[in-house]
């Protein structure tokens, strides 16, 4: 069971950190000082920030003297409200051994244990402030935090990868498309990572988590108006060695009914695994799931199915 925090879990407790150590030194940041101190991509930060606003844990202000700062001192904010800002309310939704026997129609024989596990986890992360976790980002970037013998960091191989493909519908048809398309993108990720095996296997696999979530164009600090970008995130948790790839989507009209939609990213690899052939995995993979991506878009949208390779370049 993976326990790391969703992409956008991630940049929200990233920003919330950064906001927390500009506290006590003026207390506002803009949005490019975010970015630069957190590299959560800039094209998705102020829907990050955003979060932060919504949830009540943070303000802005518009204009040349504006920015984010957070509403109360991090000592008086909790991990629990900056996690629960980005994932939503920390709580099992479902009994955790699902469908049973008929004499689980009331409660599973787990039920007790996996509820007071939840509340252990809640309990911990309400007991710490975010002001204790900023406290320990300022160690860490001095070097004078103890690392933990647990510690899952290792320096990651990186690729960095560009390729785009051809679409056979609208601009506007493929971004319908795209919003519908939560769902589909683990089983196409799945297909792009292990062509060759049955489809049972691909759709049965773990740890494939992948999404294309719509940023807003920046304006200004604190203003946003809709933009045409995508940031597109994956990571396969399953494969060896875990990888993750993060980059940026757009979709470019070519003609009324022909669009383009290009991507450019970093492919990370945890240490360990196989070096010599990972630019050549990495750029087969991000080539074999926009193919994918493509033919879904075009049968979603009423194109008909292609009959022929996608033109694609790298």
């Amino acid at each position: 069971m993976d326990m790391t925090l969703s992409k956008r879990g991630d940049y929200v407790m990233r920003a919330a950190i950064s906001l927390a150590r500009a506290y006590d030194q003026g207390g506002s940041r803009k949005i490019r000082e975010v970015v630069e101190d957190t590299e959560v991509p800039r094209t998705f930060a102020s829907q990050i920030l955003a979060d932060l606003v919504r949830s009540d844990l943070a303000v802005s202000k518009a204009g040349r003297d504006g920015g984010y700062r957070l509403r109360r001192h991090p000592r008086d904010i909790t991990v629990l409200e900056v996690v629960e800002a980005a994932e939503g309310p920390l709580r099992a939704e479902r009994c955790a051994l699902g469908e049973g026997p008929c004499r689980w129609e009331e409660v599973c024989p787990l039920h007790e244990t996996w509820s007071a596990a939840t509340t252990v986890l809640r309990e911990l992360l309400a007991e710490t402030s975010l002001a204790a976790v900023a406290a320990r980002d300022e160690a860490i970037a001095a070097g004078t935090y103890a690392v933990p013998a647990d510690s899952h960091r290792a320096h990651p191989f990186v690729v960095h990868l560009q390729d785009l493909v051809q679409v056979e519908a609208s601009a506007p048809d493929v971004r319908v498309g795209l919003a519908r398309s939560g769902r589909g993108l683990p089983a196409l990720l799945a297909q792009a990572t292990s062509p060759d095996s049955p489809p049972a296997s691909r759709r049965r696999r773990q740890g494939v988590d992948v999404s294309i979530l719509p940023v807003a164009g920046e304006l200004s600090d604190g203003a946003t108006a809709e933009g045409e970008g995508y940031l597109l995130a994956w990571r396969l948790a399953d494969a060896t060695p875990p990888s993750f790839f993060e980059g940026q989507l757009s979709v470019s009209a070519l003609d009324p009914e022909r669009c383009e939609v290009s991507v450019s990213g970093a492919w990370h690899e945890e240490a360990g695994g196989r070096t010599d052939d990972l630019e050549r995995r990495a750029r087969a993979t991000l080539r074999s799931f926009l193919r994918r991506l493509a033919q879904s878009l075009e049968n979603g949208t009423g194109a008909p199915a292609p009959t022929r390779s996608v033109a694609t370049r790298a």
